[in-house]
């Protein structure tokens, strides 16, 4: 929407307008947690591979 659309409409219209974006700004910024909570996860889980890794090859140098 332009500028001048946007200054054409009346103060209802615009209130819905930033309704609406405000909606959909709260639900991306919940997507967004969401995410970062599962790159976390994911990282978590991948170092825990990885340190079981080095203590099983440490386990198998002792040997």
């Amino acid at each position: 929407m332009t500028d001048k659309e946007l200054s054409r409409l009346k103060r209802p219209e615009l209130l819905e307008i930033l309704y609406y974006m405000r909606r959909e700004l709260d639900d991306l910024r919940e997507e967004n947690k969401k995410l970062k909570d599962r790159i976390d996860e994911l990282t978590n889980a991948a170092f825990g591979i990885e340190k079981k890794a080095d203590t099983a090859e440490s386990e198998v140098g002792d040997e």
